[in-house]
């Protein structure tokens, strides 16, 4: 179709419809209540009803008595009277809705010329005429209502424009790529956005929460930078797409895809979600341009080699600049147990001008040898330009220390360390309602966050945390917080489990108040939040919630951020 504006218009027509329905019904239901439960103050007719102009409502008659004035007249006697307003409000609903119905049947006759369209203005053209012909747009002139059939009439009109719908051509968008993220922990979205900012003028980016197939089938090209969550799941923001692909019939497509499939290579499940997507989309008709490509732990290297290939698709020349960092000053780190020198935890406070996060957000820190992948940590405070994180020295199995943890447990004031938050949306907490918060170890570090903003916004929702270590009297971390909190009223109730000291885990602590937590989700509408590490505390801790939780909260009520 050649003109723009028609083009626009004709896609309105189902919307325009559904308000003239509306307008349709509007007058239908105002008649039926009226002369159904209007009241009404019978008084005898003086003249011949043969004398009179009106119409038929659903068996009940209305006239136009001597004076323009218009009644519901039944065996003879006056029955409900309608006041001049109530009638021109009536006949502006009608008359607008004649203008709307006029104009679809004019540029449905225009639209019939070019073929792409030409079903689509056909029906809507046959159903605004139906709607036209309604004796609703004729009832002062004899005209019979019949409401049950109004009704049909009204849902057949809908009905077939919808069905029409589906042969609309696709539009085309100004760029041919797109690039889709799906992140769990904030790394692919980082990652696809610092990829989009080199073509952005050649691709279009957007989360796979809002993508459809209708979408997909616009570009040319379509890039996926992907997480692996949990045991090869998809993160929590691919769900809806890919239970909508699968569901979809298989048909072959010109769109091309690449997925870029991002893990950490000492997981089984390593970059399991990214291949089952690519093999997804290819069971689906869709084109493989580049093979998947597996990234272990955000490798630059292998990323610049995908995008090296995405590049030469695409006619980009530019290498991205991947990851940027922030110089970080250390103000403070302290060592919360000393006493368990196998296992330290480190407070460790870091200071940079222009530091901006949420509650939830992560902190990527570049280890000190530049060839080695950063690492994530949640941030365990709420200020803007300062931020805290709860490490703990990690050794592996041969003895040595962590590259990440251990430069960072080391650190003394005035050092400086390259770090970059990532937002991590699906951890943000909902403001306003209950907050449960489920952590262990350093999994507590986010939920100070979280507390430390209630305490900023004054939001006096209840908060209720369950906290599991190993020893009471070394690992009670942020103590003097939490306790603070408490007395301020910002943390409700707190709970305890010392795996060592007493023998008691957290998913006991759960099993013990599963009625109390159920209540508060399924009554009081509480989110519920848990961090720490899956293996054995996580996955102890969703099988117990899973019991717990009713089907409906666990979809759209958990959180999780298990590492």
């Amino acid at each position: 179709m050649s003109s723009t504006w028609l083009t626009k218009a004709v896609l309105q027509f189902e919307r325009v419809l559904w308000l003239v329905s509306i307008g349709m019904l509007f007058v239908l239901g105002y008649f039926w209540g009226v002369l159904e439960f209007g009241m009404s103050h019978p008084v005898s007719l003086m003249t011949s009803l043969e004398a009179l102009s009106g119409f038929e409502f659903s068996g009940r008659s209305v006239h136009q008595l001597p004076g323009g004035i218009w009644a519901h007249i039944s065996e003879g006697e006056v029955g409900y009277i309608f006041t001049r307003t109530e009638l021109l409000f009536i006949s502006i609903v009608t008359f607008f809705c004649q203008i709307a119905l006029a104009i679809i049947m004019v540029l449905s006759l225009i639209a019939l010329r070019d073929k792409s369209y030409r079903l689509y203005a056909g029906v809507a053209l046959y159903a605004s005429g139906l709607l036209m012909v309604s004796p609703l747009y004729s009832l002062y002139e004899s005209g019979v209502v019949l409401p049950w059939w109004e009704l049909v009439r009204v849902a057949g009109a809908l009905l077939c424009v919808r069905w029409a719908a589906k042969s609309l051509p696709v539009p085309q968008t100004h760029s041919q790529a797109l690039i889709v993220y799906a992140s769990q922990t904030g790394s692919a979205k980082y990652l696809a956005q610092r990829l989009h900012d080199t073509a952005h003028a050649l691709m279009d980016i957007a989360c796979v929460s809002t993508l459809t197939e209708q979408i997909l089938k616009r570009y040319q090209r379509v890039f996926f930078v992907v997480s692996t969550y949990g045991q090869g799941e998809a993160p929590d923001s691919a769900r809806r797409f890919v239970n909508t692909l699968q569901g979809a019939n298989s048909a072959a497509s010109q769109t091309q895809f690449s997925v870029l499939a991002l893990g950490d290579r000492t997981y089984q499940t390593f970059c399991a979600f990214g291949h089952y997507l690519s093999e997804l989309l290819e069971q689906k008709g869709y084109q493989r341009a580049i093979p998947t490509t597996e990234i272990d732990r955000m490798d630059p290297q292998g990323v610049a080699h995908w995008w090296q290939q995405v590049g030469e698709l695409l006619g980009i020349h530019t290498a991205p600049e991947l990851f940027e960092y922030d110089d970080y000053t250390v103000v403070a780190n302290e060592c919360l147990n000393p006493e368990q020198t196998h296992r330290l935890a480190h407070r460790v406070t870091l200071f940079c001008a222009n530091a901006r996060y949420e509650a939830g957000d992560l902190l990527a820190v570049q280890p000190e040898q530049k060839d080695e992948h950063e690492r994530l940590y949640s941030i365990a405070s709420y200020q803007d330009n300062t931020i805290e994180l709860l490490v703990r020295q990690h050794i592996r199995a041969d003895g040595t220390i962590g590259l990440a943890s251990g430069m960072l447990s080391q650190l003394t004031p005035g050092d400086r360390v390259l770090a970059s938050v990532r937002e991590h949306t699906t951890f943000h907490p909902k403001a306003n309602v209950p907050w449960i918060m489920i952590g262990a170890g350093t999994g507590l570090a986010p939920f100070i966050s979280f507390l430390k903003k209630r305490q900023a916004e004054q939001d006096s929702a209840p908060c209720w945390l369950f906290f599991g270590e190993q020893y009471v009297e070394h690992d009670a971390y942020f103590a003097k917080d939490l306790t603070a909190f408490q007395d301020q009223g910002i943390l409700t109730r707190l709970d305890r489990a010392w795996s060592l000291s007493d023998g008691v885990y957290v998913p006991d602590l759960l099993q013990q108040s599963h009625k109390a937590i159920r209540q508060w989700v399924a009554e009081q509408g509480a989110h519920v939040y848990v961090c720490g590490s899956r293996e054995g505390f996580g996955e102890s801790v969703l099988a117990t919630l899973q019991d717990i939780l009713p089907e409906p909260q666990w979809q759209s009520q958990l959180h999780t951020d298990l590492y």
